[in-house]
């Protein structure tokens, strides 16, 4: 008879145990439920949550045939409903800026001059196509936008009253805009908003904000170091029918909202910290001693990092977020990969470039994850790599 309890207990205690059983942790605040993440993934029944990559494609701009394309140097990318390719180049000097590539990498055509001229563009910030295959260009400093159809012929271009750094078009027809307030230019530091316009450019709602922007017109001049040397996150990116928003003033937390801008999911984790190098701080303070020491002078660093880098999603509703934990490989970074209801189910270590303020040079369409990854000899490299999940 004992044995028979002693069996049936252990039974129990690993069918309890057993992968798929987890009980998420979540909260309500306000009415909004928030997944409480730690620092070991969940294992959801039924979930796939081991990430495969497959190579399949490279594109390679050290590569002699690569640059006789005119694809010299990588900006920013995107990839459009067909599979094609979109590169855009730093502007130097004349000529076209995008390059159109084939799925298999073969130059397709280019097109969007440099220049001042109509449909011409001198400071692009980014490229993205739009649910309705548009190939949209922002050229923020300018306060302008430029829209191409998949062929390269002008559809149209605007300047906007309002300045902004980011507009994002949803398939809703509103419109996903980042701006820096600076309409006190004697205040320490700037608000940077994110909010929904609608499809005349008039604003529908603020979704969040970021207080701590300095004001570095006037940092040399203040007593106090009010410029971060590890700078900020604060970005917002859109999968599926879900507007994603990450604030490093909030810790590790990432706001869900539908299009409509409603919120209706906070994802928190819990995160080891990673400690700000000596090695980082002299590279980062040596940028502006030599040429604007006063402005050196009023740089400070945290004793740790952000609890994230970047994100980025894919057309499942996954979220994928990059650490300043270092990866597997060199120039690896773990990744935690959330599911579409906020779970953190897994980790990975991958080699992707990521830009100033969280600008990651990454596309999921599909079952395909195109990203940009650096070279040791500076060069870049766009990869295209088949996603398999088991």
């Amino acid at each position: 008879m004992n044995k028979i309890w002693r069996l049936g207990f252990l039974l129990c205690a690993f069918l309890s145990c057993k992968p798929g059983q987890d009980k998420v942790d979540s909260i309500t605040e306000n009415g909004v439920s928030v997944v409480l993440n730690h620092l070991k993934p969940y294992s959801p029944r039924g979930e796939l949550s081991t990430l495969m990559l497959q190579k399949i494609l490279s594109i390679d701009t050290e590569n002699d045939s690569t640059a006789a394309k005119g694809v010299t140097d990588i900006y920013s990318f995107d990839v459009d409903s067909t599979g094609s390719i979109y590169v855009i180049v730093p502007p130097k000097g004349t000529g076209n800026l995008i390059f159109k590539l084939s799925p298999e990498g073969e130059l397709l055509s280019s097109f969007g001059r440099m220049g001042q001229g109509p449909n011409e563009m001198e400071y692009p910030q980014s490229l993205q196509i739009t649910p309705k295959d548009e190939v949209w260009v922002i050229e923020s400093p300018k306060n302008k936008f430029h829209v191409f159809n998949t062929d390269g012929i002008p559809v149209t271009e605007k300047s906007l009253s309002t300045g902004f750094e980011s507009i994002v078009p949803l398939k809703n027809g509103a419109f996903l805009i980042g701006r820096l307030l600076t309409k006190d230019m004697s205040s320490k530091y700037f608000p940077f908003v994110i909010s929904l316009f609608d499809s005349t450019f008039q604003s529908i709602k603020e979704l969040d904000r970021f207080e701590y922007v300095p004001n570095k017109n006037i940092a040399e001049s203040l007593p106090e170091k009010i410029v971060n040397g590890i700078d900020y996150v604060f970005l917002a990116q859109v999968g599926r029918d879900r507007i994603f928003i990450g604030n490093s003033g909030r810790g590790y937390e990432i706001l869900v909202n539908d299009l409509e801008g409603e919120l209706i999911r906070k994802i928190r984790k819990d995160y080891s910290p990673v400690p700000v190098s000596e090695d980082y701080k002299k590279k980062y303070l040596k940028m502006y001693e030599e040429f604007m020491p006063d402005y050196a002078e009023k740089i400070y660093f945290p004793e740790h990092w952000h609890p994230y880098r970047s994100f980025f999603c894919d057309d499942e509703g996954r979220l994928f977020v990059m650490t300043y934990e270092p990866g597997e490989n060199p120039g690896e970074s773990m990744f935690d990969i959330f599911n579409k209801e906020g779970i953190f189910i897994s980790r990975k270590s991958l080699n992707i470039l990521c830009r100033e303020l969280g600008m990651i040079l990454a596309r999921v369409q599909g079952d395909h994850l195109y990203c940009v990854q650096e070279k040791d000899s500076g060069f870049k490299e766009l990869i295209v790599y088949k996603m398999i999940w088991k």
